[in-house]
């Protein structure tokens, strides 16, 4: 089977036209969506307040049922003194359990075996650069 050649600057023209458009349109519908976001997160604001103001955790009305959830984040501000906490404690259920890509690569690439339980898969995809 014999490929046909390909007008690479056409093509590569064309990849950079399409992907500027699409960023284009990405923000302006980002820009178009920032009233219709405001306004929602004033909506969920007052509601909020009404919950806090009648002490309730839910109200249902015909419309539909408003109630409060609370989100939760852990961050960390300095890794270091965390990890020694969690080695030192014992306390290994407070990381998250997921393997290192770049740690598996070199394992992989000096071992020439993946550890046991890693699954290592790749992909090779195209990026094109603004000339």
């Amino acid at each position: 089977m014999t490929t046909q050649p390909i007008d690479v600057e056409k093509r590569v023209g064309q990849y950079i036209t399409l992907r500027d458009k699409i960023k284009d349109l990405d923000d302006q519908h980002k820009k178009s969506m920032e009233p219709y976001k405001d306004m929602l997160e004033q909506l969920g604001n007052m509601l909020l307040q009404h919950l806090q103001n009648v002490n309730a955790e839910s109200i249902r009305s015909t419309a539909g049922t408003f109630f409060k959830t609370t989100k939760k984040t852990a961050s960390l501000e300095d890794a270091e003194a965390f990890m020694r906490f969690v080695i030192t404690t014992q306390s290994f259920d407070m990381l998250d359990r997921k393997a290192n890509v770049k740690a598996i690569e070199d394992y992989l690439d000096t071992n020439k075996t993946l550890p046991p339980g890693v699954k290592f898969t790749q992909r090779v995809e195209v990026n094109v650069r603004r000339g």
